[in-house]
């Protein structure tokens, strides 16, 4: 076929330092120099700051209190990356990292993986779709542990592509990864990846051998011995919280129905989280509907009905607890996105682009409704959202926000035409999408997702008040951790009883009611506008 590509094209998909390039970039723009975003990427920096100022590793704390919502693995690197870099970068920079390091891994492994099941040919496609999930991308870049997760489930996965031509490495590997997710996320991660183990003696004679059998044994013998670790530490050292952790631990794998009376809005999420795999992953599943029943396709099969099954009945209904449906969807799609027909690789190259050029075009509307106030109707949601926000100074950054723009017009163009075009042009889109987000938007970013004003409002309204203990009511861990970490602020749960003098109370999205009568009111700050304002108010009784 002849190729019209330019005579400086980029290969579909990307070269080896192309490709590094790539990753690099979408993996650290972002990630740092801004400070902890309310949410999870500041919920998740509690437990760091906690390790950091001596409390103990193996249960994470926030604010002195046990965090028993997820596994210590993610902490640890944050806390050794800021250990490490802490002359150079923040703490919540260094941090941060980890986050970055994980979902390297994980796509490196998804690769690898890829490579192993599928071929050499699905090593890059299955980097460059997972680096275009819509779902990852915000969460790549915040301090977030269940990226950790996805990283233990994609070498588990690599692990057991090659059990049979080599049992002992791939058991290493695959009991590795099985230990992984579960420092990294407890049960559920044994239940994303132990039941796994399965897949490969019942369905190939080739992993059936007394060498494959081997190695299978070196994966539950690792990765046990891993689990078996922790749980002797923690009954060493802090033997009270042991069965605290397992009756959370049950409590969060015990399945509900509570998604299925909102299924719309599940199926909702799960279409835009995981887009574009899912619909590459369905065409490769029906291409290979007759070899279903081969490692190559069970595997991740049912690696993904894990993870569909573990979304849909159990936990909370929030963007991040999609995450574990990427990995095994990415090595489906992985499969089918080389074997797309003509036609509709076109169609998903020119909607890639299209869509890309589409969002941003709406992120250069947002940026100029903040400073320009055109469109009005934007500029006045945007005003009712954040009513205080000042408006910087514009400089190198709209410069380069120009160039991002053009690039996201010019590369796909740039790009050889071939049936791995439109996953390269979507990971590029993706990529470029963000870094230009990152350049208009941070200002605003740090504005309305920090508490840091807050809390320094609120230690010099403390220093002024007599010493002694804080009760709380309505904060979550998002606030306590950043009272923590910003202002060395710790507070108790409210009891009627307590001698505290002092009463600090949280809402969003309403006001703060049913205080008691004797707390006299000293103290408020409002944070955002709309129906996401959050008010802080502090309490003193005589």
């Amino acid at each position: 076929m002849h190729d019209s590509a330019p005579r400086f094209a980029l290969s579909a998909p990307l070269a080896s330092w192309s490709l590094l390039i790539l990753l690099a970039t979408y993996l650290l723009v972002g990630t740092t120099g801004h400070l902890p975003w309310r949410g999870d990427d500041l919920t998740h920096l509690g437990p760091i700051h906690a390790m950091l100022q001596g409390s103990e590793w193996l249960i994470p704390e926030i604010a002195g209190e046990s965090y028993l919502g997820t596994g210590p693995l993610y902490y640890w690197i944050g806390a050794l990356l800021a250990k490490a870099l802490g002359g150079l970068l923040p703490v919540h920079d260094a941090a941060r990292l980890a986050s970055s390091i994980f979902t390297g891994l994980s796509l490196y492994w998804t690769g690898l993986a890829a490579r192993r099941l599928h071929g050499s040919a699905a090593f890059a496609p299955a980097i460059l779709l997972g680096m275009g999930s819509l779902g990852l991308v915000v969460h790549a870049h915040e301090t977030q542990p269940m990226l950790a997760q996805l990283a233990g489930m994609a070498l588990c996965y690599a692990g057991l592509g090659e059990l049979s031509e080599r049992p002992q490495r791939a058991g290493l590997q695959a009991g590795l990864g099985i230990g992984v997710t579960f420092l990294a996320g407890g049960l559920s991660g044994l239940g994303l990846t132990l039941p796994l183990v399965l897949i490969p003696p019942l369905l190939s004679p080739h992993c059936r051998t007394p060498r494959a059998l081997g190695g299978l044994a070196t994966t539950l013998g690792l990765s046990g011995l891993l689990i078996a670790l922790w749980i002797m530490g923690v009954r060493a050292t802090q033997p009270q919280l042991l069965p605290l952790w397992w009756n959370a631990e049950v409590l969060s794998m015990t399945p509900h129905s509570q998604h299925l009376t909102r299924i719309s809005t599940l199926f909702q999420l799960l279409g835009w989280f995981a887009w574009p795999l899912w619909p590459i992953a369905g065409w490769a599943l029906w291409r290979n509907r007759h070899s279903i029943s081969t490692l190559q396709i069970a595997l991740p099969v049912v690696a993904s009905l894990l993870a569909l099954l573990l979304v849909a009945t159990t936990g909370g209904l929030r963007a991040a607890s999609i995450l574990p449906v990427l990995p095994p969807l990415t090595l489906l799609a992985a499969l089918g996105a080389g074997s797309l027909r003509r036609g509709a690789a076109n169609a998903f190259d020119w909607f890639g682009t299209m869509t890309f050029v589409f969002f941003a075009i709406l992120v250069w509307l947002g940026w100029s409704a903040l400073h320009f106030a055109w469109p009005p109707g934007l500029a006045r949601q945007v005003a009712r959202l954040a009513p205080d926000f000042q408006r910087t100074a514009m400089g190198m950054d709209v410069l380069l926000a120009l160039l991002i723009s053009s690039a996201i017009v010019i590369l796909p163009m740039l790009t050889r035409r071939g049936a791995l075009r439109s996953t390269t042009n979507w990971a590029l889109g993706m990529t470029l999408l963000w870094c230009l987000a990152v350049t208009l938007w941070e200002p605003w970013f740090a504005h309305t997702k920090n508490y840091q004003p807050i809390a320094a409002e609120l230690s010099r309204e403390l220093s002024r008040q007599a010493p002694g203990c804080i009760l709380r009511k309505g904060l979550g861990d998002t606030q306590r951790a950043a009272l923590d970490y910003f202002a060395n602020v710790r507070t108790q749960p409210f009891l009627s009883n307590s001698e505290c003098r002092l009463l600090l109370a949280y809402a969003s999205s309403g006001s703060i009611r049913n205080i008691p009568k004797e707390w006299q009111l000293i103290w408020e700050r409002r944070l955002g506008g709309g129906r996401k304002a959050e008010n802080f108010r502090l309490y003193r009784r005589d």
